[in-house]
């Protein structure tokens, strides 16, 4: 794993064969694996704090029908979204009262054991996150 450094004030490690690639999104990293495609991650740091961390969450559990997140230092909620044939992951996470929307698109993955194994490296990458 590699450090990146984010010029929204956090950090998050990368496995070694992710890259950083442009995107039209405002205040948003994006990331991919340069061996084998197999998706899109995309870390958004909202420019606001989240002064009743356990409400805002919980609404977002119920709204989005989501599952409850609690890693060590961050809170949050996991669900999916299926747009246009498409599976999206959702994360939205509070690191030190800071929010981050995080999404994941699948690429080119065959059957689900591939896309389980391809969503513990995510969690493993957004587990890492630093405000700075």
């Amino acid at each position: 794993m590699k450090k990146f450094n984010s010029e929204y004030n956090y950090s998050v490690n990368i496995p070694e064969n992710w890259s950083e690639y442009e995107t039209d999104e405002k205040n948003t990293n994006a990331f991919f694996d340069t061996t084998q495609w197999t998706g899109n991650l995309r870390i958004t740091p909202m420019n606001y704090e989240i002064k009743n961390a356990k409400g805002f969450l919980r609404e977002i559990l119920r709204e989005e029908n989501g599952q409850n997140i609690d890693w060590k230092n961050i809170q949050g909620v996991y669900y999916v979204e299926n747009v246009k044939n498409e599976e999206i992951n959702y994360w939205c996470l509070i690191e030190k009262n800071k929010l981050y929307i995080c999404s994941f698109t699948i690429g080119n993955l065959n059957g689900k054991s591939e896309i389980e194994m391809e969503l513990k490296k995510i969690v493993e990458i957004l587990k890492s996150i630093e405000t700075k």
